[in-house]
């Protein structure tokens, strides 16, 4: 080991006892105010949210959350979940829009018209198949003969 390295370490151990402690008391719970309205947006696009995913979501700080969090909680925005697993901020929305942007709408429409198409084309064959079963069963009483050909289109009825 180079001896400037070594005296740089032990200078550094020495100094670090005397160093104000940055964590615990010396917390900043300022935000941006358009980060606010990013945690509102947040609020009103789901039912429950907590502190620890609005810091995940947004990059802020879990105590700048948890103030977002009381903010939004004093103006009426959210209500507070008491008794939340390991003490974290955990709040119910009021103000939740689950379909927002009306994409769920659309969607349950899409599913039901494709719902409705298969239906109709259920009901189409199974009106055909009582026809060509009806068909089938007039050619034998009258002494017919059937083809092969119509036995395979119909599924093999004899």
């Amino acid at each position: 080991m180079k001896r400037r390295g070594f005296l740089g370490l032990l200078g550094g151990a020495i100094a670090a006892p005397l160093l104000p402690s940055v964590g615990g008391a010396a917390t900043v719970t300022s935000y941006n105010r358009y980060t606010y309205g990013l945690a509102v947006f947040h609020a009103r696009t789901r039912a429950h949210i907590s502190a620890r995913g609005l810091s995940h979501c947004l990059k802020v700080s879990v105590p700048q959350a948890e103030a977002m969090i009381a903010e939004m909680s004093s103006s009426g925005m959210v209500r507070p979940i008491f008794g939340a697993p390991g003490g974290h901020v955990r709040a119910v929305s009021n103000i939740l829009k689950p379909d927002m942007w009306g994409l769920e709408r659309s969607a349950r429409q899409a599913r039901a018209r494709t719902r409705r198409a298969r239906f109709e084309a259920r009901q189409g064959s199974m009106k055909t198949d009582a026809m060509m079963a009806h068909l089938h069963q007039m050619c034998r009483d009258y002494g017919l003969t059937l083809s092969p050909r119509c036995n395979v289109m119909t599924g093999g009825a004899a």
